[in-house]
């Protein structure tokens, strides 16, 4: 589901993550959101639900570049303490590099056996590797021109056909 910024894809996945436990059918959920959308208290919520109900078949995945759609996140309340904030709330927490491949697998390898449910705080840039992308916000939601969509896939290495 795209749930936009309201932040109902934990509470989404949690009940999913529950149904297909009870079901028995060894599903997992993978949710994913923006940094911007912990500010939610309907995170908050399904958090707390996902640890009391046990879910270790649910991992979140938080898109952590520091930017919403209008604004940079200035204030880092949320994240001070992060890591003991999720245990406190008995989910595994994994801290990686969003750009290396390597963390993410070994990230969700770690997940995979975790009898918790897990939250994955991927460190990103938005627009990595590509200069005039790069921490933007306005890259949060706007589309190339074609020119500035050659000048991308320049900076990334590639040629368009």
């Amino acid at each position: 589901w795209n749930t936009g910024s309201l932040g109902h894809a934990v509470g989404i996945g949690a009940g999913m993550a529950l149904g297909f436990r009870n079901m028995k059918l060894g599903q997992r959920v993978f949710v994913v959101l923006g940094d911007a959308e912990l500010a939610e208290g309907s995170v908050w919520e399904a958090v707390l639900f996902a640890s009391e109900q046990k879910l270790s078949n649910l991992i979140v995945i938080v898109d952590r570049n520091r930017l919403s759609v209008t604004s940079a996140l200035e204030d880092d309340s949320i994240f001070s303490e992060f890591p003991a904030k999720m245990s406190a709330f008995g989910w595994n927490y994994i801290e990686i590099d969003g750009h290396d491949f390597s963390a993410i697998e070994a990230g969700l390898a770690d997940a995979l056996v975790s009898q918790a449910p897990t939250l994955i705080l991927a460190n990103t840039i938005k627009g990595k590797g590509v200069p005039f992308m790069e921490g933007v916000i306005d890259w949060h939601h706007g589309a190339p021109s074609d020119e500035q969509f050659e000048l991308a896939l320049r900076a990334l290495g590639s040629k368009s056909e």
